[in-house]
Formats: structure tokens, C-alpha cells, sequence
């Protein structure tokens, strides 16, 4: 695992453009909107904050908004750009008062490398009956793009991609929700879809020229059919909606 100074230097101000990972979460954000729209307001806590898209659409809900991220360059940067509090992990201890009623993590739990003592330190920042709206790949779960890329990479020879681990946890549907139930919350939704990345979201021109990814486009929406008519829990993204017992 990446220790401290490791990932200090992972996750600092240029984070956010060290790595080509893109996936399309508009209907996973549109997803948390419509939770919030049905709720009475209270605190949002957007864990993992990023550029603060959801501080601004929660706090147009009149939700009290507040973030949290790792670096504080990148905090400072994200309260001023969003007008919303913002805190770095270190300053956790700053956040006093009322807890969240409703908590987001958005593609953070994967990148967790203490999960034993980062879940709870996390989940505490939600009260009582409080919610957790949680959504993240699920790279170790079934599906048929994942088996072929694999039996690819078994076979092909020559150098591989090298990046930092900023994924250091495969999840599987099972584990995800057995996570979630080993940290005492009761699950009131859990949704699995499968997203292109890493293939192209959209068929273009420069994809038809490129046969390598024109094979990956065409295998993803082959795979994603057969999530869509196959068996329950294919797929390798999730979205679940837990509350804390009270």
C-alpha cells in the first residue's frame, strides 16, 4: 500500500490531471440529486469533493453544503471556487457541530488504504438515521469486457502500463455490500451498472480509424447487453444507499 508521503504527493493539486481515468457519472449524479430533491434538507457532505460539482448543486437545494478532501491546497481552492466550507482529512477534527444527514463518497472507498480505521473515522461524520449515498467501481465483479481484456493481458506479450495505485481495492458486488453491512449500515438500495470506460463512451471517427478501439467500443456495448439481459449484479459500477443505525 502507499504510505503517507506517497500519497501526499498522489493526491496534491494536480491530482485531479495526473491520470486519463474518465467515466460518465451524469446519471449517477442526477441519481443523488433526485435523493436529494426528495429529502427536507439538512447537511450534504460531499467526502472526496473534488472540484465542488455537488457542494454547488446541493447548496442550490438549499442543502447546507460541505466537503472534504485530501490535500489542502486543493480544500482552499475548492471553498473559493464553491463558497461551500471545505476541509482537508487532517482537519477533520475542525468539523464540530451537526452531523451529516445525508453523506457522499463518489469513487472514494476504492482508494481507501487503511479501510479498517478510514470507514469508521469516515461513516462519523454522519448522525444517527443519518444516510450514506456511495458510488464507485467495481473492478473485481464479473462481466464479459473484464473476462476478454483478461484473457487478452494473459496472453499478449511486451511492456504493460504503469501507473501509482490509486485503485488499491478491487471490489466485487458481494464485497461492496457485505462492506457496507460489516460497518452497521442497513441497505436501502444497491444498483449495478456497467459504465464503457475504459472503452469510448460514444462511437466516433477517430475510434472507426483505430482498430484497437473500435474492437474495445464494440466489446464494451456486447458486454453491457448482456449485463443489462444476464444474470443480477454484472457489471462494474455501483450505487448504493445505506442508513446508519441510530
Amino acid at each position: 500500500m502507499p504510505d503517507h508521503k506517497t500519497l501526499a504527493r498522489m493526491y496534491g493539486s494536480d491530482y485531479g490531471t495526473s491520470f486519463a481515468y474518465q467515466t460518465d457519472d451524469s446519471k449517477e449524479r442526477l441519481q443523488v440529486m433526485a435523493l436529494l430533491k426528495s429529502l427536507n434538507g439538512g447537511i450534504f457532505i460531499d467526502y472526496g469533493c473534488g472540484g465542488g460539482g455537488l457542494l454547488i448543486e446541493a447548496a442550490r437545494l438549499n442543502w447546507q453544503a460541505v466537503g472534504v478532501e485530501f490535500d489542502r491546497k486543493v480544500a482552499e481552492r475548492t471553498e473559493k471556487e464553491t463558497r461551500s466550507r471545505v476541509f482537508a482529512r487532517d482537519q477533520l477534527g475542525s468539523l464540530n457541530g451537526p452531523r451529516a444527514d445525508v453523506l457522499h463518497l463518489g469513487d472514494v472507498i476504492e482508494h481507501l488504504t487503511e479501510l479498517n480505521s478510514q470507514m469508521p473515522e469516515i461513516l462519523r461524520l454522519v448522525k444517527p438515521g443519518g444516510l450514506l449515498v456511495a458510488r464507485g467501481p467495481l473492478e473485481g465483479n464479473p462481466n464479459l469486457f473484464l473476462a476478454m481484456v483478461r484473457l487478452g493481458r494473459s496472453v499478449r506479450r511486451g511492456p504493460r502500463t504503469e501507473m501509482a495505485p490509486y485503485h488499491v481495492l478491487l471490489a466485487t458486488a458481494k464485497g461492496q455490500r457485505l462492506l457496507f453491512q460489516r460497518f452497521g449500515l442497513k441497505e436501502l438500495d444497491f444498483q449495478v451498472r456497467e459504465a464503457s470506460w475504459p472503452a469510448s463512451e460514444r462511437l466516433t471517427f477517430s475510434n472507426v480509424r483505430r482498430p484497437r478501439s473500435l474492437g474495445l467500443f464494440l466489446l464494451r456495448r456486447l458486454s453491457q447487453a448482456i449485463s443489462r439481459l444476464g444474470p443480477a449484479g454484472l457489471g462494474n459500477r455501483y450505487f448504493y444507499v445505506g442508513r446508519m443505525n441510530g
